[in-house]
């Protein structure tokens, strides 16, 4: 067996708290885990496969672990995860403990989504922010809990945000046709992009872009370059001293009147009102969920 794994000792009593993660490569059967024997408490565990093989039974059902899969699962419970049997493939993976009254109760909403046992690709922020905590602690020798532990959280709400759109389970990101649709977008907000210039550009037809863009992000393809057109906007409004005119302009947008109306769609107010309403639009620069 090869292990690499660390664990914080801490007697406090915060809601949501780092316990240990790791990185292991299994290759003999005395690996296993009961749920319903171990000492832990309010505990929650994420293991993620790497390579190889292992097995869970959950409620009494087995399921395989290859490539990709992860299991959820709290402690205690009813559940068992081991290494199958001598001579197969070694098991790699990399896990993740949290502990804390909040941890069950979040590692519920999480399974709601999915079951125990979810799919990720190695390229999905959630498997990605793994990765980074545990070089913080390996590498970096980032050891803070209360650091970890918050980004422990912020693993969770990777994870509920990505459980709650399975379509992006495919991350878009890996989608290198859709991804250079995007880059367009974003680099062309000023001019009057058409369907047609964007599916052009990747070398697609229309139809195919709109899947594309409803399939992975939810969103028409108008629809994403317009909340990116907004957000310049409204970003433009806060930090430069440029007219109305001018940044709808700037922005893609063919008259002030018409920028203003689909500005009012967003925000509820007219862009002037937006520039100078500080209290209610303190921040500089807005973002919409995609």
């Amino acid at each position: 067996m090869f292990r690499s794994s660390y664990s914080i000792r801490s007697e406090e009593a915060t809601m949501l708290l780092f316990d240990s993660m790791g990185w292991e490569l299994i290759q003999s059967p005395a690996y296993s885990f009961d749920g319903q024997t171990r000492s832990e408490t309010s505990n929650v565990i994420f293991q993620y496969t790497l390579s190889g093989e292992g097995r869970i039974e959950v409620d009494g059902s087995v399921h395989r672990l290859t490539k990709d899969n992860a299991f959820l699962v709290t402690l205690p419970s009813m559940h068992k995860y081991y290494y199958p049997e001598e001579g197969s493939e070694p098991w790699e993976f990399l896990w993740l403990n949290i502990r804390g009254p909040l941890a069950i109760p979040l590692w519920n909403q999480l399974t709601a989504h999915c079951g125990p046992i979810v799919q990720l690709p190695q390229e999905s922020s959630p498997i990605r922010l793994l990765w980074s905590m545990f070089e913080d602690i390996q590498v970096h020798e980032d050891r803070n809990l209360h650091a970890l532990s918050a980004k422990a959280f912020q693993w969770i709400l990777s994870m509920d945000s990505l459980l709650k759109k399975p379509n992006m389970l495919t991350d878009h990101i890996k989608n290198e046709k859709l991804h250079t649709a995007i880059q367009f977008m974003k680099e062309n907000l000023h001019k009057n992009l058409s369907l047609d210039d964007v599916a052009n550009h990747i070398g697609i037809s229309k139809h195919h872009l709109c899947r594309l863009f409803q399939k992975n992000l939810n969103l028409s393809p108008f629809e994403y370059l317009r909340r990116r057109r907004i957000e310049a906007a409204a970003s433009k409004l806060k930090t430069t001293d440029m007219t109305i005119n001018q940044i709808a302009v700037e922005t893609g947008f063919d008259n002030a009147s018409y920028f203003g109306k689909v500005f009012r769609s967003y925000f509820g107010v007219n862009p002037l009102a937006y520039r100078e309403q500080d209290v209610e639009f303190s921040a500089k620069h807005v973002f919409f969920e995609t």
